[in-house]
């Protein structure tokens, strides 16, 4: 069995936004992964499965993902013959900009006033008219850059919209990961600064360590420690960009080694902290990891990869 792995996966050359519109077959086993800018997959037709924060969900046409960025997820397999979909991949800095007091473009990546990702579902016919809207402007027409942006903001706030009404949310048919380790995976996400051992979550759970770490990474594809390790760097940028310093945070995000952190810092994102607070200080400046059709295959890849 191909062993999953989580990586980085960064596809967005915009400082906004972007759709990609995709038919093709889903890789099955494909690796988790996650971005810094939120995802929005949106099914059209068809049906498959979606994994998302521990949880598979069944998807169908008019079901929309909305992967809060840095969250794990991957589409785990399709289950019918064709499958269409669309992303839509958007930056959290150009939605806020485009918020107001009174409505927040953000509001459907969080829950009670923290980050969360969602699924929900909305009618096919409505989602596949937005879809195509989208798709079809003209690029080269006067004021055409602003009627697209238009456009979008009004798609953003119908999801938004859809997402507050309370019917909306889709429940997970299947967990496919126990009790225990689902108990677990919400201990490491609040108690990131604490001690996170596998010795110690063993003891808290009250059960054999070697029993957790075998159960762990047969639901996960990830060892305990490699997840921990994951969560707690996801978790640094969001403190290095509040707080603007290294220095300052390490130990708040569970690291005891200040030269630890920035060496894991470095081999998870590619860059040094510093380099994070300066790119998080300039949010106009595109960062752009290319990842296209003549990439090494063991190039870390997103779900799908197409061009608009």
């Amino acid at each position: 069995m191909m062993q999953r792995r989580a990586v980085i996966v960064n596809t967005l050359i915009s400082n906004r936004f972007e759709i990609y519109h995709v038919d093709h077959a889903v890789v099955e086993h494909a690796s988790l992964h996650y971005h810094d800018f939120h995802e929005i997959n949106c099914v059209l037709e068809g049906t498959g499965v979606f994994h998302l924060g521990g949880n598979e969900y069944p998807t169908e046409p008019g079901t929309v993902t909305l992967v809060h960025r840095n969250d794990l997820h991957n589409i785990v397999k399709q289950s019918s013959a064709y499958y269409e979909r669309a992303y839509v991949h958007v930056r959290e800095e150009f939605l806020a900009a485009r918020s107001t007091g009174r409505s927040d473009l953000n509001a459907c990546f969080a829950k009670n006033g923290k980050p969360a990702s969602h699924v929900i579902r909305v009618d096919p016919t409505w989602l596949r008219s937005q879809i195509t809207r989208l798709d079809e402007h003209q690029e080269d027409d006067f004021g055409s850059d602003l009627l697209y942006e238009n456009h979008f903001i009004e798609f953003m706030i119908l999801l938004n919209q859809a997402f507050l009404g309370s019917d909306k949310d889709v429940v997970p048919y299947n967990r496919p990961v126990s009790s225990l380790v689902a108990a677990v995976m919400d201990h490491v996400g609040d108690n990131l600064d604490a001690d996170l051992s596998l010795d110690t979550i063993a003891k808290a759970f009250f059960v054999n360590k070697y029993y957790l770490s075998r159960e762990f990474k047969k639901s996960t594809g990830l060892n305990l420690h490699e997840y921990t390790l994951k969560k707690r760097l996801l978790h640094s940028k969001d403190l290095l960009t509040a707080y603007g310093s290294a220095q300052s945070v390490y130990r708040m995000c569970g690291f005891s080694s200040y030269t630890h952190f920035l060496r894991c810092f470095k081999q998870e994102f590619d860059m040094t902290t510093k380099e994070f607070i300066r790119r998080s200080r300039n949010p106009d400046i595109v960062h752009f990891t290319d990842i296209g059709p003549d990439a090494d295959p063991g190039t870390p890849r997103p779900d799908e990869t197409s061009t608009r």
